[in-house]
This record gives structure tokens, C-alpha cells and sequence, in this order.
């Protein structure tokens, strides 16, 4: 049921946001100023173009991929979207694990689908023969993971991965790598060798784009040409193409200068936040942190509640679960400094 799918509410924009997995980093104004020059030339009276040439073409040189390989989307979201629309029907299954990212939930539910849920044990551990064989008892039609995983942050390996398109050769296999710059391992090499594999992509986290919706599905060309038949027209506006084109071909250095800072930041950030998990574990409080691949650490708490009010009383707001679990935004320096000032106050509070 569409009501029993948690999404999204507003944010508090007066808080620091740590919970949307946001860049730390915005647009400096030099080159903020140079976008606004060069969409002198963006003809507002018109739609924009509806298959995104100028956009695939730049986005296809970044992924190493053709232009034909390529679906434009309003956000990753809605490429997803297409996927599942175009694929589940009433009482068809889809396979995907929890946590993971809830609009799977949510767009199977809109087309009256269900999903089997592989359950991943309180230390995010994933069996790769019981995730299978899950989802051939139950004739899954549809495949779906996010790698690194959205919420916890550990990453499936690229061999896995293969296993699980061997295993579901007759099954659509997509992929969602929203986080991949943070973990450096795809699998979009792999899809002309596998007819079943789809691969989303996004602008809205280590690009820094989240404001334009911009996500892009990666297939081969066969599954682009089938799947080009369902997608909205005008779906990504002329501004956000524009946009995302410029930054795709002038700002990869400031792409990999971010991914440095933010890959740093998350180690020094779970180094500090494990140091304090040892200081409860001795004083027998329950909180524990996870490893990341991603731009965000997952982590578990007793007192869950207190913990994201602890947060909320310094005006930041963290992501909290239905369980006992959560999830920091890894910040910029200055911001992940505060992260560990809360923790350690919290935990000292709880002594």
C-alpha cells in the first residue's frame, strides 16, 4: 500500500542538513556568474529537448559510455520510474534488500506490484546465495539494489554483482550507483555483456547538483530503444540540461577535488565516531557506527530518540529510521566537527 511507504518531508532550512546526503559544497560565485552568462542564450518560450542530446553527449564522455547507452531523467528518481512502470504489473514481484532505498517501495506500490526484501542482520551482512535464492522461490521479475547501499554504505563487489546477473539472466537487473564516485567501482562496462543489467546514475550528490533533478539510466542499446518509448517527453527542463552539459565538461577537476575532501572527511568522521562507540560499548551503552563506501555514515543507537534530539537541539538534522538506526551526511570539516562535539557530549550525558 502507497500509505505504509515512508518518503519525504521538508526540511528545516534554518538547521544544518546532515540528512539528506547532500554536497557540503555549493557553486562559487565566479562560476555561478559564468552559467548565468552563458543561459543568455536559453530561448525560455521554448520546450526543451526531449531526448537531451547535448546532455547525453556530455554525460556519455564522463560515464565512457555511447550516447545511444543513455536515458536522460528528473532526477535518477524518475529513471527508476520508467523501469519499474514499464516492467510491474499488478501482483509482479520485484527483489531488493532493507534497507535500501525506499522508492523502490514506493513506485512498485503505485503500479500494484510487491517487493521481497532481502533482510540485512544488524551488522549490514549480505549472503549472496540466500539473496538468490530468495529471489528465485519467489519469481521476482524485477532486481534492484543500490551500490554503495542507501542507508548503510557498504558496497556490493563487482564480482557479486556478476553472480547475480549470471543468476537472473532472464531478469531485469538494475543497479542504482547514485553513489558510485564515493566508492569508484561500476558496473556500467558490463552492459552490452549483460542484456539484463540497467545502471541509474545522479547529479545530486557528488556533482552537487541536487537543485537540478538530473539522473541519467545507463543500458545497452537494444533496452534504450525499448525504454525510450515509455519515457515523458520535455521530462528534464532546458535550465537543468544547460546546466548539468557546463558542469559534466568544465568541472571534473572540481568534481575530484570535492571527492578528495569528502572521502578524507567520512574516514576522519568514522575514526572519531568509533572512538566514541568503544567509550559507550565500556561504560555498556549501545551505539555503533559502519564503514562507508559512501558520502553518509550509518549507524545504530539504544537511545536512538535522545540521540536525534541531542542533534535537533544544536539545529542539526541527521536521518533517523523506523528501527533503531540512523544516518550522518558527511559535512564539510567545520560541520563534521560539530557531528563528533554532539556524540561526544551524548554519549557522556548517557555515562
Amino acid at each position: 500500500m502507497i500509505k505504509d511507504v515512508g518518503i519525504y518531508s521538508n526540511n528545516n532550512k534554518d538547521n544544518l542538513l546532515l540528512n539528506g546526503n547532500e554536497s557540503p559544497k555549493n557553486i562559487n560565485k565566479d562560476k555561478y556568474f559564468k552559467i548565468l552568462e552563458k543561459l543568455k542564450k536559453v530561448d525560455l518560450n521554448r520546450y526543451p529537448d526531449t531526448d537531451g542530446d547535448k546532455l547525453r553527449e556530455a554525460y556519455s564522455s564522463y560515464a565512457g559510455v555511447s550516447l545511444d547507452n543513455i536515458i536522460i531523467g528528473n532526477g535518477s528518481d524518475e529513471v527508476i520510474n520508467l523501469v519499474i512502470s514499464k516492467n510491474i504489473q499488478k501482483g509482479d514481484k520485484l527483489l531488493t534488500v532493507t534497507p535500501d532505498f525506499v522508492m523502490y517501495d514506493f513506485y512498485t506500490a503505485l503500479n500494484e506490484g510487491n517487493v521481497t526484501k532481502y533482510n540485512l542482520d544488524v551488522d549490514n551482512y549480505f549472503n549472496l546465495e540466500e539473496f538468490i535464492g530468495l529471489g528465485k522461490r519467489g519469481n521476482v521479475k524485477i532486481v534492484m539494489f543500490s551500490n554503495p547501499n542507501n542507508p548503510t554504505g557498504f558496497a556490493y563487489s563487482k564480482e557479486n554483482i556478476i553472480k547475480i546477473l549470471e543468476a537472473f539472466k532472464d531478469k531485469i537487473v538494475l543497479v542504482d550507483e547514485a553513489y558510485y564516485e564515493f566508492n569508484g567501482e561500476s558496473v556500467v562496462s558490463l552492459i552490452d555483456e549483460y542484456p539484463n543489467l540497467i545502471v541509474t546514475r545522479t547529479l545530486s550528490k557528488a556533482w552537487g547538483l541536487a537543485a537540478l533533478r538530473v539522473g541519467f539510466l545507463i543500458s545497452n542499446k537494444d533496452n534504450i530503444s525499448e525504454l525510450s518509448k515509455y519515457k515523458t517527453p520535455y521530462n528534464v527542463n532546458t535550465i537543468s540540461q544547460e546546466i548539468a552539459s557546463i558542469y559534466l565538461k568544465e568541472e571534473v577537476d572540481s568534481l575530484n577535488e570535492n571527492l578528495k575532501l569528502i572521502i578524507n572527511e567520512r574516514e576522519r568522521l568514522y575514526t572519531e565516531l568509533k572512538k566514541i562507540e568503544e567509550s559507550a560499548k565500556s561504560n555498556k551503552e549501545f551505539i555503533k557506527f559502519y564503514k562507508s563506501k559512501a558520502n553518509f555514515i550509518f549507524g545504530r543507537a539504544e537511545n536512538k530518540e535522545e540521540l536525534i534530539n541531542a542533534f535537533r537541539e544544536e539545529k542539526v538534522t541527521i536521518r533517523s529510521f523506523e528501527d533503531n538506526s540512523f544516518r550522518i551526511t558527511v559535512g564539510l570539516t567545520e560541520e563534521n566537527n560539530k557531528v563528533i562535539e554532539i556524540m561526544k557530549y551524548f554519549a557522556k550525558q548517557k555515562n
